[in-house]
């Protein structure tokens, strides 16, 4: 009996907070942000179909990949046969399952065998999508291949490779291919009368490619180069380069470069011969002079070319060597510079080569802009003079503005570009003449014209604030705040307000307070009285450009906590005693039949 009575009090207790809670939350006057339902669906997962394999036991480094891609990914998982091997969180990058471990786990054992892989990927939305791919291994039952390489070059069996004696940087490499390897033997066999057969090399083999050097063979003679290799499983193969050392009977090998042909002092040239030959001993370089000017140029920028001797020819590139001289700087003249080339066996070549050194007749070269525009405040400009010319003296750069001529710069020149800024000019046109001399004397002059056009936009006034403050219980104070920022600075900023008398506005300066934000305090004001204001900003530019804004107005309002009306609060004290009364009602029905 008195746990019935417990549960109807607890019915009714719950009943009357239900009654009356929504009348008080609406009296509370809360603001309840409705959020419109997204009625945008995000893409269900996707997932790539990688071919099935088919491999021989034993072969390293097979793998699945899976390109997988969703709006929001969130994890995945591989299984094997059902079995799960792999999972984890997932961001959206590939999935990769590497095969090697069917053989560290030793699933391989029975052959042929198969297996099915299966990728799951899962979104945040709990959509998901998979794909599988079937791996199949057999057995190995092939023997090793091997393709023969030697100095690049692709040979096929049976194999034959001719060096010249003295050569270096050959070498026999076996490119292999096999799933289970195992052994290896290298064997020379040679057409010498007696000790003719040697193990080169000879171990284990645990893959990949297998290579030799063949350097340093006698000449006239022939060598038989044999490779053994085998499987785990005893399936082999060989592979034999029958190689040849035939006698040196070549002259050195030099290539031809093209003349040279330049301005007196210009440069850097560099004359320069590639060659070879399989066993150098010497070369030297000679010079012809045909004719020079040596008083021509400025004193000691020029100098006689030089002959050169080389008795110790020797380099480390099996591919030859460049051999190159500087020829820059040589006096004005026509020249031939001849290499002559000999190698151990008296074998030798030559090569000529002529140079042309012809007299300076360019005045300097130069390359720049020759006007330029630009509004007053702008920042970036500059004027740059590329130059080309061999015998640099002198250079004077002014600038003119209608009435004076300023020296910018001059000096001695080295042959240096120039670059020079134009910015921070004040409104007008200018003259820059850049002039360059060189040794003899001639002459360039390079005119850039300059125009600074007034500033053609106003100031900027963005981010207009009203703030107030509590002063009395019927007046607040009003401070106005707002983003001001001109190219050219602000020369002013001012603020005019009114409140009855439009024809009569008040007005103050405004006061920076941080990165270009000013502020300005109107003063006291009674609340529900409109403030009528507007801002004007004069830049420092040479036009002094004005930006006023438009009238805002704001009107006061009580700083003072809202109270409840009294309308609302006697409505919702009926609303709860009527609730209270059914509720009442409710109960005691209840109680009485319980009896």
């Amino acid at each position: 009996m008195e746990l019935t009575k417990t549960k109807h009090l607890t019915i009714a207790i719950l009943m009357f907070w239900l009654f009356l809670t929504p009348a008080m939350v609406g009296l509370a006057d809360f603001a309840t942000n409705t959020i419109a339902p997204n009625n945008f669906e995000l893409a269900a997962p996707s997932i790539n179909s990688p071919p099935d394999l088919t491999f021989e036991n034993g072969s390293l480094g097979e793998k699945i990949v899976w390109n997988a891609t969703s709006n929001e990914p969130l994890n995945y998982s591989v299984s094997r046969d059902g079995e799960i091997i792999d999972s984890g969180n997932w961001d959206g990058s590939e999935i990769v399952v590497e095969l090697d471990h069917l053989y560290e786990e030793n699933l391989t054992y029975s052959l042929p065998v198969s297996f099915e892989f299966t990728c799951v990927v899962f979104d945040k939305q709990n959509e998901s999508v998979s794909d599988t791919v079937m791996v199949t291994v057999i057995a190995d039952e092939t023997n090793p291949i091997i393709t023969i390489e030697v100095d690049g070059i692709v040979l096929e069996e049976p194999a034959n490779y001719t060096y010249e004696v003295g050569s270096f940087g050959h070498e026999i490499i076996w490119m292999i291919n096999e799933t289970n390897p195992d052994f290896y033997n290298i064997t020379r066999l040679s057409d010498y009368p007696s000790n003719n057969f040697t193990v080169i090399e000879s171990g284990n083999w645990a893959g990949g490619n297998i290579s030799i050097g063949i350097d340093g063979l006698n000449a006239t003679h022939s060598y038989l180069y044999t490779l053994f290799v085998n499987d785990t499983l005893g399936h082999n193969s060989t592979s034999t380069v029958n190689v040849t050392v035939s006698e040196d009977l070549t002259d050195p090998v030099v290539d031809s470069p093209d003349d040279i042909s330049y301005e007196f002092g210009a440069g850097p040239y560099v004359l320069k011969w590639h060659v070879y030959d399989s066993n150098p001993k010497n070369y030297s370089i000679r010079v012809i002079v045909h004719f020079n000017d040596t008083e021509y140029g400025p004193p000691g920028q020029a100098h006689p070319p030089a002959n050169i001797s080389q008795p110790d020819w020797s380099f480390d590139d099996p591919k030859g060597q460049d051999i190159q001289i500087n020829v820059t700087n040589l006096y004005l003249g026509n020249y031939t510079f001849t290499i002559i080339l000999f190698d151990e066996y008296d074998h030798n070549s030559t090569d000529s080569v002529n140079i042309t050194v012809y007299e300076d007749i360019r005045a300097p070269v130069v390359n720049a802009t020759d006007e330029i525009t630009y509004e007053e405040g702008y920042t970036g400009y500059e004027i740059n003079w590329t130059i080309d010319e061999s015998n640099p003296k002198t250079y004077n750069l002014t600038r003119y503005d209608g009435l004076n001529i300023t020296i910018i710069m001059n000096g001695t020149w080295s042959g240096q570009n120039f670059v020079v800024s134009v910015d921070g000019l004040a409104v007008g046109t200018y003259i820059y003449n850049m002039t360059l001399i060189d040794y003899f004397n001639q002459t360039t002059i390079f005119i850039t014209t300059v125009e600074v056009t007034p500033d053609a936009h106003l100031p900027t006034i963005s981010q207009v604030r009203v703030l107030q403050s509590f002063t009395t219980v019927s007046t607040n104070n009003l401070t106005v705040q707002a983003y001001v920022w001109d190219r050219n600075n602000i020369s002013s900023i001012t603020i005019e307000w009114y409140t009855n008398d439009p024809e009569n506005p008040n007005s103050k300066n405004m006061t920076l307070q941080f990165d270009n934000i000013y502020n300005a305090e109107l003063g006291e004001f009674v609340n529900g009285e409109t403030v009528f204001f507007r801002l004007r900003a004069v830049d420092n530019s040479s036009v002094k450009n004005e930006h006023v804004t438009q009238w805002f107005n704001y009107t006061i309002s009580s700083q003072l906590p809202e109270r409840t009306p009294p309308l609302l609060i006697a409505g919702a004290a009926i609303l709860g005693g009527l609730s209270s009364i059914a509720i009442a009602v409710i109960y005691f029905k209840t109680r009485t039949r319980s009896r």
